[in-house]
């Protein structure tokens, strides 16, 4: 005992995230494959039990189950529970229930929470972790009860039960849907009011907490933070221009939005815009879109939410230090600046690292996938999973069932790098040093 306790405290950080995360997993296989949580009432195979509690602990959504159909009212609230917690994170929950309970926070606790909330400071932490709470309730039950009113005329007592269960899944950026026959939302893409309610939770919960907080304090453009400010800016151009190129690529597209209205067309665009940012939930049928649009949705795919929220991908902050930094570089200035703030090297280094990792794990899931798959699948489609997983998106093409016992295993690793982050991932299996000895510099030819 004396031994698993010293090993438990030698591990990183970013291992202990990591496994805080797989335990989460592993309790939820093990309630998913129990006879009470599938409608056939019989025990559910491991590996698809593992799947389905990976996409919800991870918030992702790729489902190899119909979540409306395949399982019983207890199944649905173990994954609403995962869905919930994978959210949050498990360290933000921890935490709070110690401080409920009166204990204190140590140190170490600290700077876990720290980890898990991609902090760069330990203070002011337990703050956020409230704070988090806080904002979460508050916007799963506000939109939920305007969605069970919403539902209620045609549900009855029963819209209250979907109105607060697809609100806890829109603002983790989930995915999972009770509608069943894996449709998403296709019947509901010209319903205004659902369209923004969902719309709303989505983006709210994909901007950070941490963002949040800073709009709700300052209220005031100039002063909030950088960080604020470019989360901020780079999700309105990523939205307007996501929109924007969906519309266009598409509304010659009798299969998907050709034959709507031209204000309904431009909500279809909107609504996949919002939601490829990591939510999931669709509108139209995703297999039916043009290659085009299929490289662009990728795109928005890969990079994904901002930090500190319930969202994937490389982060809208990594991609605009990247572009930012290439642009300096081009123009000859030895400065990264953004909104008249100049970017520490160390913020550009974790940002190129970020994007290399993310890039060589794409390139290593597909490659994986297509020498596994025996059904032959698309190119095109194979990737679009891989980025879906990746950003922890779960929006699909309709494969995701078809896949082997292999391919599945190779989709759980990429929804929990995806989720816990790849630079997390990566650094688990090392332990930071301090360089003592530094060598000489010497110049190599770039490009």
């Amino acid at each position: 005992m004396k031994a698993l306790l010293r090993y438990v405290l030698g591990i990183n950080r970013s291992m202990l995230v990591a496994l805080s995360f797989a335990l989460l997993i592993g309790l939820g296989t093990l309630l998913l494959m129990l006879p009470w949580a599938n409608t056939n009432g019989q025990w559910r195979p491991v590996l698809d039990a593992l799947f389905t509690a990976t996409s919800a602990s991870c918030v992702t959504g790729l489902a190899v189950l119909d979540t409306g159909r395949d399982l019983t009212l207890f199944g649905q609230l173990v994954l609403i529970v995962l869905i919930q917690i994978g959210g949050l994170g498990i360290m933000t929950i921890t935490s709070l229930l110690s401080m409920g309970l009166g204990k204190r926070i140590n140190i170490r606790q600290r700077l876990l929470i720290q980890e898990s909330l991609n902090q760069d400071e330990p203070g002011g932490v337990l703050h956020i972790t409230k704070n988090i709470v806080r904002y979460t309730l508050l916007m799963e039950a506000a939109f939920g009860t305007l969605l069970a009113v919403y539902f209620y005329k045609d549900m009855g007592a029963k819209a209250f039960y979907w109105g607060y269960w697809h609100a806890v899944s829109a603002f983790c950026n989930a995915g999972f849907d009770l509608m069943g026959h894996f449709a998403s939302f296709v019947s509901l893409r010209d319903d205004i009011a659902v369209n923004l309610c969902f719309i709303v939770l989505i983006t709210v919960g994909g901007i950070g907490f941490t963002v949040i907080e800073d709009v709700l304090a300052k209220r005031c453009w100039r002063k909030f933070t950088l960080h604020t400010k470019i989360v901020l800016s780079v999700n309105g151009l990523l939205l307007l221009g996501g929109t924007l190129l969906i519309w266009l690529l598409e509304r010659g597209n009798n299969a998907t939005v050709g034959e709507l209205s031209a204000g309904q067309q431009l909500l279809a665009a909107l609504f996949q815009s919002v939601s490829l940012r990591t939510a999931g939930f669709n509108t139209i049928d995703i297999a039916s879109v043009g290659q085009g649009t299929l490289f662009i949705m990728m795109a928005l795919m890969f990079i994904g939410a901002s930090s500190t929220s319930t969202g994937g991908g490389i982060k809208t902050t990594t991609f605009a230090v990247l572009m930012a930094s290439t642009f300096a570089l081009l123009r000859g200035k030895k400065d990264v600046v953004l909104f008249r703030r100049r970017l520490d090297s160390a913020v550009i280094n974790k940002s190129t690292s970020v994007f290399v990792l993310a890039v060589l794990w794409v390139a290593t899931a597909t490659f994986l996938l297509l020498v596994l798959d025996d059904k032959g699948q698309p190119l095109r489609f194979v990737l679009f999973e891989v980025f879906s997983a990746m950003g922890t998106v779960g929006m699909g093409v309709g494969i995701t069932p078809q896949w082997n016992g292999w391919c599945k295993l190779v989709l759980i690793l990429t929804m929990f790098i995806g989720r816990i982050g790849i630079l997390t991932f990566s650094m688990s299996f090392f332990n930071k040093k301090t360089d003592r000895l530094r060598y000489p510099t010497e110049n190599i030819l770039i490009g």
